[in-house]
């Protein structure tokens, strides 16, 4: 695992008060291999957040869109959808200029991956707060004959690759992400930090390497460890996804002073021995 290059966090044996935290979504505070109907916050995670948001600033910040995230975290005080490109703090939503600039693009990518599409090859629209579809997924998570789906996947990320469209990969996952313009999850944490008038003391957690930018230019960032996390994060800290909730309530306990010595806490040696006994 890779050690986080950024001067602006903090150091493995010392001690930072949490001012906010910043928080990813699929395989962070909800299992990633649920069909998307079915997914949600469990309701130890649920408890915790809600516990938390009372004191401080909590915001998502998730490839997901706003419409599906939002109503699965009421507990946040902001949000930042589509990697980026949308953000509701309040009543007040953003768009970034792509969403509308690049729509004749993705619309062609869309319609290019429904064609390929079927029970064994989802395609999940992601629409933006006025309801059109903006961005897709494509998904074989529970196919059956997975070699068929991922062929077709791969036909579908071959021809996205011909137009002026961002897609987003996860490493030995079976999905990818489609959206108008590349999206920067590093580039959403630093808006909302200014936009609710944070300076230091942003705890963000995550579990790809999509969250890899945020972990940078957080000032404490914890990998959250499963079965299909990456061995290249570049965290500070690690959590087992079952253990999120009690790391939090440690978080809570502690007065948001943050702590290597918190319960739950793992080390880069610890996590990686983790992953690969998950991993055999």
């Amino acid at each position: 695992m890779k050690k986080r290059r950024n001067n602006n966090h903090i150091g493995r044996h010392t001690e930072a008060q949490v001012q906010a935290l910043f928080l990813d979504y699929d395989g962070t505070i909800s299992p990633l291999n649920v069909p998307r109907s079915e997914s949600m916050v469990p309701p130890e995670n649920m408890a915790v957040l809600n516990q938390i948001s009372r004191q401080i600033p909590v915001a998502v910040i998730t490839t997901k869109d706003l419409w599906f995230v939002i109503k699965r975290t009421p507990f946040a005080h902001a949000w930042s959808g589509l990697g980026g490109l949308e953000m509701k703090i309040g009543d007040m939503v953003t768009r970034a200029s792509c969403l509308r600039n690049m729509a004749p693009y993705l619309t062609t990518a869309l319609k290019y991956a429904k064609s390929l599409s079927g029970n064994d090859l989802i395609i999940e629209e992601k629409r933006d707060s006025g309801g059109a579809a903006v961005a897709f997924s494509v998904d074989w998570r529970q196919a059956e004959n997975r070699c068929s789906a991922k062929e077709r996947a791969l036909k579908i990320i071959s021809y996205c690759e011909t137009l002026p469209v961002a897609t987003v990969k996860y490493e030995g996952q079976p999905f990818f992400d489609v959206f108008p313009c590349p999206v920067s999850k590093d580039k959403a944490l630093l808006k909302l930090k200014q936009k609710l008038g944070l300076r230091n003391g942003i705890l963000y957690m995550g579990d790809s390497t999509v969250d890899n930018a945020a972990f940078e230019v957080a000032n404490i960032a914890v990998g959250v460890i499963h079965e299909e996390t990456p061995d290249n994060l570049v965290c500070d800290y690690f959590v087992k996804f079952e253990d999120v909730a009690a790391f939090l309530q440690g978080l809570l306990k502690n007065s948001f002073c943050f702590s290597p010595k918190l319960p739950m806490i793992l080390h880069r040696t610890e996590a990686a021995q983790y992953i690969h006994t998950k991993k055999l």
